[in-house]
């Protein structure tokens, strides 16, 4: 079937991020969308990353995405990523040894 937005609970918002590399140049960004259950943006962000793996952009996206969160005073955020391998960092599902751990650390310890 076709994939399409999944609205969280009432009094929770989902947090979308994604993260992009431009093949020409190498470059890197990341960005995402805060919306309430109705569908509502309540923010955007977009950050520019110069030259990193795809992995990374997309934990990147997701920690910035969390920060706009806790900046604007929203504590009930329901994380959503298109990066299996992004997910599985975050959830702790791979070795201590990926090059992308150290993300789990930054910038708040125990975030994830």
């Amino acid at each position: 079937g076709l994939i399409h937005w999944q609205p969280p609970p009432p009094e929770w918002v989902c947090l979308n991020s994604d993260g992009s590399v431009l093949p020409s140049s190498g470059h890197v960004a990341a960005g995402g969308l805060i919306r309430d259950h109705l569908g509502r943006c309540l923010a955007a962000f977009a950050i520019n990353l110069g030259t990193c793996s795809i992995t990374q952009a997309e934990l990147r996206g997701a920690v910035e995405g969390l920060q706009v969160a806790w900046d604007a005073g929203l504590r009930r955020v329901l994380v959503q990523l298109d990066s299996q391998c992004a997910v599985q960092l975050l959830q702790g599902e791979t070795s201590d040894d990926h090059p992308c751990m150290t993300i789990r650390g930054f910038p708040y310890p125990g975030w994830f």
